[in-house]
């Protein structure tokens, strides 16, 4: 097994561009609809907790976003009429709803083209890894 590990490029490599593919990816099918794969994030959050806090969130997001990049990502969705913000509070108005009952349709697809070639099993094994290393370096999930 470790002559086959030493043919291979570090993880660190492999996250990197697996990452990045993604991103550019979902980004350009994202664009249909005008948004990045941190507004679907942030929709799908909203999805399913009804309602996010701002400052909840950030905790999720902060190694990824700054707090003025993440403000403007939710004022964007505030300002097509896709989410409603009370306080520190944003959720859906029905119209965001809709949109995003579109959007995770498209996003169905694009997840089965990503995984083609992979079974369940490959995908959680996948993420039980990637969460063991994490943890081991002392990061929480």
């Amino acid at each position: 097994m470790q002559s086959e590990i030493k043919k291979k490029l570090p993880i660190g490599w492999y996250l990197k561009e697996a990452d990045s593919l993604i991103t550019q990816y979902m980004n350009a099918a994202f664009e249909t609809f005008g948004i990045n794969r941190f507004h679907w994030q942030a929709m799908k959050n909203i999805d399913t907790h009804t309602k996010i806090s701002k400052a909840l969130y950030y905790h999720q997001v902060s190694r990824f976003l700054s707090e003025t990049e993440l403000e403007e990502m939710l004022q964007s969705l505030v300002s097509r009429g896709w989410v409603q913000q009370d306080q520190d509070m944003y959720s859906f108005t029905s119209t965001g709803k809709t949109k995003f009952d579109e959007i995770a349709a498209n996003q169905q697809g694009n997840h089965e083209k990503i995984l083609t070639g992979t079974t369940t099993e490959e995908y959680l094994s996948t993420i039980n890894f990637l969460e063991t290393i994490i943890k081991n370096m002392g990061g929480k999930i």
